[in-house]
């Protein structure tokens, strides 16, 4: 059995941003995946105690109840992952629009360790205005929007909605810092 500390760093990477959400026996699963075997009841006592010391926030509107980060934890993407924590980490199917220039390099980047993609297709050549769609089955989580981040003014982000919709309220977040206006 793994410490204390352990399990809940686990946890903590395991959280969904909102609106998503996600309820103890699916985490208890998700643990067990990554070789953590614990039970329902001490991980519903690990996210209270987490809880408060972290924004996270428990949705009580239904059951089961789901747990995700509040949605003003701007520091959830600080938190490093753990080795061996892709395990049981859901996966998205995302869908790029990308210059052509940089095609290459956003391929390569979802194959290897940053995007830890199971599979990439690109398109044989320019869908719309010197843009390739790129599409690959990746792991969602913070690595993946650092990743989409380094690559911003070279790429858009088609699908999933979710994470366009998010990525395009943090630019617009980042545009007001910089507006001169």
């Amino acid at each position: 059995m793994a410490s204390a500390i352990v399990r809940q760093w686990h946890l903590l990477t395991l959280l969904p941003k909102g609106p998503r959400r996600i309820d103890t026996a699916t985490l208890e699963d998700r643990l067990r995946a990554r070789g953590l075997v614990v039970h329902r009841r001490t991980i519903q006592r690990d996210l209270v105690e987490l809880a408060s010391v972290f924004p996270l926030v428990c949705d009580e509107r239904t059951k089961p109840y789901g747990w995700r980060w509040a949605d003003d934890a701007e520091l959830l993407c600080a938190i490093p992952a753990l080795l061996g924590a892709r395990n049981g980490v859901p996966e998205v199917d995302l869908v790029l629009h990308v210059r052509a220039a940089a095609v290459r390099a956003v391929s390569e980047g979802l194959r290897g360790p940053e995007g830890q993609a199971r599979a990439v297709h690109v398109e044989a050549r320019a869908s719309v205005a010197d843009r390739v769609a790129v599409r690959a089955s990746v792991p969602d989580g913070c690595a993946l929007r650092r990743w989409l981040f380094g690559f911003a003014d070279a790429l858009e982000v088609i699908a999933p909605t979710h994470l366009r919709a998010e990525l395009a309220e943090k630019a617009a977040r980042i545009a007001t810092v910089y507006d001169d206006g």
